[in-house]
């Protein structure tokens, strides 16, 4: 949660509606989320994010094919980072001058953004 307040606060996120409805997913299955608490924080966090939309064209990049769209985002929004604990992005360190960081990582480079109210 720090890196992600960190960059909430730093940075610009980006996002877009296929990462969006995957993290709702996720919060719901692994951390029993139910759909509306987890969209309700999710968008607190987006609030003032750049949200783009991808084509879902980016195929054969990542060894996880889902994990395309996150490079596709990325890509669309030209960004410069990716921050993610996801070890089949984080296996390609670098993407088209991207680079992917852990949250551990990012913290490390960019500090820790004070504490939210």
């Amino acid at each position: 949660m720090a890196a992600l307040r960190t960059a909430f606060v730093q940075h610009t996120i980006a996002s877009c509606e296929e990462i969006e409805a995957d993290v709702v997913r996720m919060l719901n299955a692994k951390f029993g989320w139910d759909s509306m608490s987890a969209a309700k924080t999710m968008n607190g966090y987006l609030n003032g994010s750049l949200r783009v939309q991808i084509s879902g064209s980016l195929q054969d990049v990542c060894r996880d094919p889902n994990d395309n769209m996150v490079l596709e985002c990325a890509l669309v929004a030209g960004a410069a980072h990716i921050v993610s604990g996801d070890k089949d992005l984080l296996s390609l360190k670098i993407y088209l001058g991207i680079s992917i960081l852990t949250a551990r990582e990012y913290l490390e480079r960019f500090g820790k953004a004070p504490t939210l109210p």
